[in-house]
């Protein structure tokens, strides 16, 4: 099922399975920003990242000596959302934890997504509530594709007259992943830059491109035409740069609070680097918002 809310400038829909966006479409411009998918490349959109992002080492983790798997980015992308609010420019959607998502996450939640439209920016929101008894650990992000612009040239896609542009010129950490892209080896000083690219080759090169977040509160995606969409993170760790590395037309841009497995980690998912800890009962909340 498809939910939408709308206002003067934008409209906006998601969906169901996974809570995320589908569509974000500029009705002054007739054009649709958010990525739809190509036959050849990620048959994804946007994917709310709960509670670990990517792999796991091993594709298993232990919880006071019991072993638990979980699929790549977690649960809410295999699982359906409830409306539970819509006012015609804001709506709601719940995911709460279940017999069956317990058997792979052994910890009780509530999972609500808030999409906001004010004049031409939509505000994103996640809240998280611990309705457990200990303490929660949990990795967390958002995973939205915005189309840009490219062209073929000698048979091969070039998506690199997009750039994402930064604030001001940015003294960066770029964090290291082994040769597949899957597992965290380290980081890197990645110098001063004030943009990150979009080109195929960079995907090549890195697979995924994750840079630590601090100072990046304000980003800009500039397509090639000059089309901007202008981004603002009220608190981020890390800020990633993703795309197939030949195919697509189209830039991730994700905002993650913790980073997948280490190459070499503890399997116990309390002592895992960088994931959050809620305590029984309370509420984490996540947000970005988007401008055209």
């Amino acid at each position: 099922m498809v939910y939408k809310i709308e206002n003067e400038y934008l409209r906006v829909e998601a969906s169901s399975l996974g809570g995320c966006l589908s569509s974000i479409y500029d009705k002054k411009e007739n054009e649709e920003l958010l990525y739809q998918k190509e036959s050849d490349s990620w048959q994804g959109q946007d994917i709310a990242i709960f509670p670990f992002i990517a792999r796991l080492k091993g594709k298993t983790y232990t919880h006071k000596g019991k072993e638990y798997s979980l699929k790549n980015h977690g649960l809410c992308r295999y699982n359906e959302f409830a409306l539970i609010e819509n006012k015609g420019d804001k709506m709601s959607l719940l995911f709460e934890s279940s017999e069956e998502t317990l058997k792979d996450y052994p910890f009780p939640f509530s999972f609500t997504i808030t999409y906001r439209l004010e004049g031409k920016r939509l505000h994103v929101s996640y809240e998280i509530e611990n309705k457990g008894e200990e303490s929660m650990p949990f990795g967390l992000g958002a995973h939205p594709a915005f189309r840009v612009d490219s062209k073929v040239e000698d048979g091969k896609l070039d998506t690199s007259n997009n750039k994402v542009m930064l604030d001001r010129p940015t003294k960066l950490t770029r964090i290291v992943f082994d040769d597949k892209g899957e597992f965290v080896l380290g980081k890197e000083e990645y110098g001063t830059r004030d943009y990150l690219p979009t080109d195929k080759k960079t995907f090549q090169d890195y697979k995924t491109l994750c840079v630590e977040g601090e100072g990046l509160h304000h980003v800009r995606l500039v397509r090639g035409s000059g089309r901007t969409l202008d981004f603002l993170y009220e608190k981020i760790n890390y800020l990633v740069v993703w795309s197939f590395p030949e195919t697509g037309s189209y830039i991730a841009l994700e905002p993650w609070m913790s980073l997948p497995d280490f190459d070499s980690c503890d399997k116990e998912i309390s002592k895992k680097k960088t994931l959050l800890h809620l305590e029984a009962k309370e509420v984490y909340r996540f947000s970005y918002s988007l401008g055209i």
